[in-house]
């Protein structure tokens, strides 16, 4: 009977040993989403000053590197292609686990968005970098339309089982490749001349979408539950109108009043005091390159030294 016990336990060590490995190789390795939530789980507990959340305008454009090494900030970018507010709140959730900041940067492009739910895309880059947890439930509940895509996303193997024909070098050097990234910070190298965008003459408004406008007031009042000061960035790029008229609606809201300790920097006021040049600076329309993001940390490093204290 011994014998028949022992057999059983060690092949179902085996297996769970093969699933795993073939689990590791089959996952998803995207940079822009699941690495940043990846190694943000091997930062040393309590050792993140600054939590920089939101979409790719903070793993594209705020350096980790710059502000720790320039200025003693120590900043981590957890943040997600196109992220919409619901995953930023549940993310968040997940990292008081392991954190405790004392400043929460979040930026607010994604405000503009009119969405309810997630392309599948990004629904795996915003939540299958999280371990199994509540928070990670969630956040997929709330991304997904049809309640049946819930647990494919959960137990992410259902979405990424057949993708053996599209393995390339990355998916078997052990997990996400982190040479070119720190810190959840992801430069873009490309240069991509930009016309400086003209909206200073927008001054109406335009509504936020109902449900990413309830999580970003979600985001509000967790920091505030926690006691952690919030500053809302808008990182540089070529601007619409409509987007300005929901930043205005942005500045209205916080001018009546949101709940916690809460200032705004609008990155795409200050493009002569950063030395922006629209024609070196920015990878796209959407982003700043490594030499552009160097420009912006400089002068986000100078705003924190001056604003708060670590």
């Amino acid at each position: 009977m011994w014998k028949n016990t022992l057999k059983a336990i060690g092949f179902l060590a085996v297996f769970l040993l093969l699933f795993s490995w073939i689990n590791n190789i089959l996952e998803f390795k995207h940079e822009d989403g699941i690495a940043q939530m990846e190694m943000f789980y091997e930062q040393k507990e309590n050792t993140v000053d600054v939590l920089c959340l939101g979409s790719s305008h903070v793993f594209a454009n705020i350096d980790p590197a710059i502000l720790e090494e320039d200025y003693g900030i120590a900043a981590y970018d957890l943040a997600g292609s196109m992220q919409p507010m619901w995953n930023t709140y549940y993310s968040f959730r997940e990292a008081l686990k392991y954190q405790k900041p004392s400043l929460v940067i979040l930026d607010v492009f994604r405000l503009t968005e009119g969405f309810t739910y997630s392309k599948e895309s990004k629904v795996v880059k915003n939540t299958y970098g999280m371990k199994l947890s509540l928070n990670k439930i969630k956040s997929i509940m709330e991304s997904v339309e049809q309640e049946e895509d819930v647990l494919r996303h959960v137990f992410g193997i259902a979405t990424y089982h057949d993708r053996y024909y599209e393995l390339g070098e990355k998916d078997f050097q052990g997990g996400i490749v982190k040479d070119r990234s720190y810190k959840g910070y992801y430069p873009l190298l490309e240069v991509q001349a930009q016309k400086k965008p003209q909206v200073s003459h927008i001054e109406d408004t335009l509504s936020i979408e109902e449900k990413t406008k309830k999580y970003f007031y979600k985001i509000l009042e967790l920091a505030q539950e926690q006691d952690i000061p919030v500053l809302l960035i808008n990182a540089p790029y070529c601007v619409t109108e409509d987007d300005k008229r929901v930043f205005n609606e942005l500045e209205r809201l916080l001018q009546a009043g949101v709940p916690g300790k809460v200032a705004y920097l609008d990155f795409n006021k200050h493009y002569k005091e950063m030395g922006l040049d629209f024609s070196m600076d920015f990878a796209d329309s959407e982003h700043l390159n490594k030499e552009g993001a160097k420009k912006m940390n400089k002068y986000l490093g100078r705003y924190l030294e001056e604003h708060y204290d670590f």
